[in-house]
């Protein structure tokens, strides 16, 4: 159970029936710990001579299924349908011990904001509405695997599903009308504190709406990023189409992403982290679709899905007039698992995911197969 503290008037400190009698702060969170068996490219090579040779390797890890976190969520009744509202969010390893927040002490979530019957305001560190996670997420239900389990996971082609999240951003949801649900955000700058001048700032727009009635759901996020005017970067698009349809404990789930300026994909270690020709890899444009299934048996969720990410490909030279290469980093992922709930707060799970290269990442420079057995818990 959510151990939750509601602050009690104390005998003659407060008025009875103040709004003071309606606060609460709740501490929640995930633990979450598995088996891991991996084959993946590595590095056995330099920077800048690399040489990719797929190895195994097996571990202890955590977060698979979901991100261990903990993390405090508090409310205060103001009275007319308005209240105040806060939520400060911190990862860890659990197979370590440390922090997972890369010098953070809230690097999930850190946000305040007022309330109301029309919906949410909130501001400071969030993730957007098309991350898969978060207080505000409006995406996560298109993936059986909800953007969770790792390789698995929606986030390897679609990315802005990739648990995206931005500093100092400004959002609002709307409640629910008609089945109707809508969000729409700014970030001032993306990572870290804003500088003058304003240039000099990555800033980020993000929106989404959803639309739900009888077995359908549908949801569409769109974002992009304006990078610094020191960086020299086209800025990047993302558009996000999910949809669900539930036939009894079936859910049918389908996926499509259309994303532009893309400037690296995972080569060697997970997305976004390439080593084969870093700094000349030029900026491409991809289509991404999603299709999966998840199946409810009792306590038993049995899951499925097929991405496969097609860029437009790119041609590159490695020096000034030297030898043409084309870049065209297509690929899909395969994945199969299942959940069986030991209670309302704790299941076991297992997982099988495959990526497998195309184009010009054809090679073991990319194909990376994963398996995991775990065990979550919520508090």
């Amino acid at each position: 159970m959510k151990k939750t503290w509601v602050a009690l008037a104390v005998a003659g400190a407060f008025v009875a029936g103040t709004a003071q009698a309606q606060s609460s702060v709740t501490l929640y969170g995930i633990v979450d710990v598995n088996y891991m068996w991996e084959e993946k490219p590595t590095n056995v090579g330099t920077s800048t001579s690399p040489r990719i040779v797929q190895e195994s390797l097996s571990a202890i890890n955590g977060g698979h299924q979901s991100g261990n976190r903990w993390g405090l969520r508090g409310s205060e009744d103001l009275g007319g349908g308005m209240s105040a509202i806060f939520t400060l969010e911190s990862g860890f390893n659990i197979d370590t011990g440390t922090s997972a927040q890369s010098g953070r002490l809230f690097g999930r979530q850190a946000y305040a904001g007022i309330s109301t019957g029309m919906g949410a305001v909130v501001a400071g560190r969030l993730a957007s509405f098309s991350s898969g996670t978060g207080s505000f997420d409006m995406f996560g239900r298109t993936d059986p695997f909800a953007t969770g389990f790792g390789l698995a996971s929606l986030g390897q082609t679609f990315y802005s599903a990739n648990a995206l999240r931005v500093d100092n951003a400004l959002a609002y949801q709307s409640p629910k009308w008609a089945g109707f649900q809508g969000g729409i955000g700014y970030s001032f700058n993306t990572n870290g504190t804003e500088k003058a001048p304003n240039g000099e700032n990555t800033s980020a727009f993000f929106s989404a709406v959803t639309w739900e009635g009888g077995p359908f759901w549908v949801s569409l996020t769109y974002d992009q990023v304006q990078f610094a005017d020191s960086l020299n970067r086209d800025e990047q698009r993302h558009l996000q189409v999910g949809a669900t349809f539930d036939l009894g404990p079936v859910r049918l789930h389908g996926g499509y992403a259309n994303q532009t300026g893309i400037s690296a994909v995972g080569v060697a270690g997970g997305a976004g982290e390439f080593i084969a020709i870093p700094s000349q890899l030029p900026a491409y444009d991809n289509a991404s679709f999603m299709a999966g299934v998840s199946w409810k048996l009792g306590a038993f969720t049995l899951l499925g899905s097929y991405q496969w990410s097609g860029a437009d490909g790119q041609s590159y030279t490695t020096v000034p007039g030297g030898p043409t290469f084309n870049f065209d980093p297509d690929y899909s992922v395969f994945a199969i698992g299942g959940t069986y709930n030991l209670s309302r707060r704790t299941n076991l799970y297992g997982t099988y995911a495959a990526r497998n290269a195309d184009g010009s990442l054809a090679d073991n420079s990319f194909n990376y197969k994963q398996l995991a057995l775990g065990v979550r818990h919520l508090f």
